[in-house]
């Protein structure tokens, strides 16, 4: 990367303090810059590294006395990072090859404009491929998918038939949308399969981590709502629907046909039984089990998951047994 003061200054629509020409090569935290980075101070308790960083300049939230270091002022500066941020990490993918000699496109499949596809990419029939959209190598996608514009598909995901993807979507690495959902017919002691014909749907601007697994539907489909946030590792079963604006951090795991209101906060190693409704708003602390279904706006916690200021009276009195066993024993 290679940007002047100004131009970055442009990006964020900040108020640039200092010469605008000088060259900025690199984005860092601001314990960990070097010379000619940019970086950013969060908030008031971090005001004093700017005495310490060897950053070229730094993106801050009020004018800093005693300091000749280049500030670009801001009123959310890691908001404004982030846009000059996005820029950097659209200029990288940028790099990636059109398409790629060894690239393998399906017949009746479609190409919108600007579209990158790495090495050893497979497209099988009648798919659609939106405008700007960048794929990397080793990605294949299924007969008869849907990717939306601008979106990015990371190296070794797996997307099988009939998925619709939208708009902005990014899939890291790893991961696998529209395996076949979990289903068995228990008949005579042998597990007979049930057919997985549904689909998947991933609406706009929803990002997915690496190694997520995502199923298909037995019937009808699976849904992840616009603007959901998934984590590394997590596992969304066959017929589950995740509202808009909802995150799932780390190892969550969602069984078949549970739905999952809007702006839910699902923490890490959360396990939510089958069927369960979780309303709207809900926060689900890490490691607990939701065996049941929850009011919106509940905050639970523990295994199974209840009140959360239950669950920490729980945590005391458990902390305490060892002292009232032996209160007890001694009164025998």
């Amino acid at each position: 990367m290679k940007f002047n003061l100004q131009q970055i200054n442009e990006i964020i629509d900040g108020k640039l303090f200092g010469d605008g020409n000088i060259v900025i090569t690199g984005v860092s935290s601001i314990g960990q810059s070097k010379e000619g980075d940019i970086s950013f101070i969060k908030d008031e308790s971090l005001i004093n590294e700017i005495y310490k960083t060897k950053a070229s300049a730094v993106v801050v939230h009020r004018p800093i006395k005693d300091t000749k270091k280049p500030l670009i002022i801001t009123k959310n500066p890691f908001l404004a990072f982030t846009k000059f941020l996005q820029v950097v990490s659209d200029q990288n993918r940028s790099q990636l090859c059109l398409v790629h000699d060894s690239a393998i496109i399906g017949k009746r499949s479609c190409l919108g404009q600007d579209v990158s596809l790495g090495a050893n990419v497979v497209i099988d029939e009648e798919t659609t491929i939106g405008n700007n959209v960048t794929i990397y190598p080793n990605v294949y996608i299924g007969k008869n998918c849907t990717i939306g514009d601008h979106s990015t598909i990371y190296p070794n995901v797996t997307i099988r038939e009939e998925v619709v993807i939208g708009k902005r979507v990014i899939v890291h690495s790893g991961t696998t949308i529209g395996g076949d959902g979990f289903g068995y017919l228990q008949i005579k002691r042998k597990h007979v399969k049930i057919p997985q014909v549904g689909s998947v749907e991933i609406g706009d601007d929803v990002e997915i981590g690496s190694n997520v697994t995502i199923d298909r539907a037995t019937l009808d489909k699976t849904v992840i709502g616009p603007g959901v946030k998934i984590d590394n590792h997590s596992h969304i079963a066959h017929n589950v629907v995740i509202g808009e604006n909802t995150m799932l951090i780390a190892y969550a795991k969602i069984a078949g046909g549970a739905r999952i209101g809007k702006n839910v906060m699902i923490a890490e190693d959360v396990g939510i039984t089958d069927h369960a409704v979780i309303g709207d708003n809900c926060i689900i602390g890490g490691g607990s089990n939701v065996y049941k279904s929850l009011e919106p706006g509940s905050v639970v916690w523990g295994s199974p998951a209840k009140p959360l200021n239950l669950e920490k009276r729980i945590q005391v009195i458990i902390k305490k047994l060892p002292e009232i066993y032996k209160k007890i024993k001694g009164t025998r």
